[in-house]
């Protein structure tokens, strides 16, 4: 730390010492990671992973059937292009399918289905 005399003759000279930033340097997936939420953008970045992650998840004859649309307080909603298949869906592989979103998103994103169409 300087002492009183280099800081006065700091300021006569109007020289500035750059600033220490490194203790608030940070990642920009962590800036994202706080940012997003406070702009409501969080829920449309984990749609965007869904979406991406939808084929691999459920198979290819669901993935063709069906549309993840949104999420809203953790509940994922999906587009079915038919209703016996909504209905095949609901009765039999719910679960399944929350099981895995849950497992690869975090149960705390995706809590629920819901299938609409």
């Amino acid at each position: 730390m300087k002492n009183w005399a280099e800081s006065a003759v700091a300021e006569w000279r109007c020289y500035r010492e750059g600033r220490d930033t490194s203790a608030r340097a940070t990642t920009i997936r962590a800036a994202l990671a706080a940012l997003l939420p406070k702009l409501g953008l969080a829920d449309a970045m984990d749609e965007q992973a869904v979406r991406r992650a939808w084929a691999d998840l459920v198979g290819p004859f669901i993935a063709a059937q069906s549309v993840p649309d949104r999420i809203r307080n953790g509940v994922l909603h999906v587009q079915v292009h038919q209703s016996s298949v909504r209905f095949e869906l609901e009765r039999t592989w719910k679960a399944e399918i929350t099981r895995k979103l849950a497992a690869e998103f975090g149960a705390e994103k995706i809590r629920e289905v819901k299938f609409f169409g």
